[in-house]
């Protein structure tokens, strides 16, 4: 990442946080309070909400990215990343009949759209909610997080506890899903951090998580 003032540093950690993190468990909270879980993926309206966050994430690439110079294949990072997510949602779908529960909440009802101006305003869904996710958790968060707080910790598990922090933020995120999608989200982000880590490169992290999310819609 490129480096600035510390003081635009931490004031850029802050607004995405709360932006990002605390809006997300703050959105669960009034969810559960309000019932209004049974109202997702129930339409499929323009995200204006997902691409106002999504401008705001390519602005944080834009002052914290660094192009890589490593040379990788062009699409062996999407297919191996989009196969190891897949393998990983069947296994949680397997473990949720082997427990006798629902891979979704019970009372989370999901609509796919029945129409071409329903799909493409799915896609966009998809495609901004892949971005915005990728950025933060996996390109930004956890690094920055360590490199905020290595200037005054020096342990030596400092980085496991950052990536352990970003992992369980992104997994419960998605509570709302059930709990055997906090599993599958936790693992999906352990390989999408690989591959960003391997790879030096984002895109194929948004790539393969953007086809995953059309295809697992699809096979609902």
């Amino acid at each position: 990442m490129k480096k600035h003032s510390l003081s635009a540093e931490i004031i850029i950690f802050f607004v995405i946080f709360f932006l990002f993190i605390v809006s997300s468990f703050v959105s669960l909270y009034y969810s559960w309070q309000f019932g209004v879980n049974n109202k997702i993926f129930t339409e499929w309206a323009f995200p204006w909400q997902q691409m106002i966050l999504s401008a705001f994430c390519l602005v944080t690439l834009l002052i914290f990215y660094e192009k890589s110079k490593k040379r990788t294949l062009v699409l062996f990072p999407v297919i191996m990343s989009f196969g190891l997510l897949f393998c990983t949602s069947l296994l949680c779908k397997a473990l949720s009949v082997l427990l006798e529960t629902s891979g979704q909440n019970e009372i989370l009802t999901v609509q796919k759209p029945e129409s071409l101006l329903q799909w493409i305003f799915c896609i966009f869904t998809f495609l901004f909610a892949a971005f915005n996710e990728e950025v933060i958790y996996r390109f930004y968060l956890a690094d920055k997080m360590y490199q905020l707080l290595s200037l005054k910790i020096r342990w030596k598990i400092l980085r496991v506890i950052c990536e352990i922090v970003t992992l369980l933020f992104f997994a419960f995120a998605h509570l709302y899903l059930g709990w055997i999608s906090v599993l599958n989200a936790a693992l999906a982000h352990i390989i999408l951090r690989l591959c960003f880590l391997k790879n030096e490169k984002l895109w194929p992290c948004v790539a393969s998580h953007f086809i995953y999310n059309i295809v697992s819609l699809i096979l609902l």
